[in-house]
């Protein structure tokens, strides 16, 4: 869990603007902090890896999980190792900071186990590639279901976060991220954002370190998105 809270020297920078759009949204100052959450939460889940939202970043992304098991499977063979592809690809995955599959097996070799089946390892990929943009989905779940009527629509429905790709919207629940609204006076109010996705930020993920730059670019846009969000108020 990651509490989004304003620090003195950004609410600073932020409490004018955000009081102005209280006044004009007639909401109160500690409401706004909503705000800052859900773009927070976008700015987390642009960079779990891989890095970014797009649809392409979602197909390149799928693309090198075909590939790297593939890999696992041909170093598998070559060094003779046993198992299925899923112990092996975890294994190979397990040995690295960025747990990515960074072995090389040599173009030509004799294979020195049973070769995997085609079948076997098309049907591991698409349930590796099923998965991709879960971690992401945590955090939109959890900036998406904020409980602010700022973030809602005039029917009082909670608003979804614009620019989130099918990839990851697929994975969007309540079983992937949770958030809570403490509201205390002025800025002093905070947001508290759960990926429920176990793997999203663990010690040895190579997402690790790149909370607080998320925090911080999430800050910086959230006055764009407040008055985005007063206009649609109007």
């Amino acid at each position: 869990m990651i509490e989004v809270k304003i620090s003195k020297r950004q609410a600073a920078k932020l409490e004018a603007e955000l009081k102005a759009f209280a006044a004009r949204a007639q909401v109160s100052v500690a409401e706004t902090v909503a705000i800052i959450g859900t773009s927070v939460a976008k700015e987390l889940a642009r960079k779990v890896q891989p890095f970014g939202l797009s649809n392409d970043v979602g197909q390149e992304y799928m693309g090198s999980i075909a590939k790297q098991v593939h890999k696992a499977a041909r170093y598998a063979e070559f060094k003779g190792l046993e198992g299925d592809i899923k112990s092996i690809h975890r294994q190979l995955r397990s040995q690295n900071a960025k747990f990515q599959v960074l072995v090389r097996p040599p173009a030509k070799f004799q294979p020195k186990r049973k070769t995997f089946d085609r079948s076997e390892l098309k049907q591991y990929v698409n349930s590796q590639m099923a998965k991709a943009g879960l971690a992401k989905a945590g955090w939109i779940q959890a900036g998406e279901s904020i409980d602010s009527p700022l973030l809602k629509t005039k029917r009082g429905k909670l608003r979804k976060i614009k620019g989130v790709p099918r990839w990851v919207r697929r994975h969007v629940n309540a079983r992937a991220g949770e958030s809570k609204l403490v509201k205390r006076q002025l800025m002093s109010s905070s947001v508290l954002l759960t990926n429920k996705v176990d793997y999203a930020y663990a010690k040895r993920n190579s997402n690790h370190g790149n909370v607080q730059s998320a925090i911080a670019d999430g800050y910086r846009r959230s006055i764009t998105a407040a008055k985005r969000i007063f206009k649609n108020l109007k």
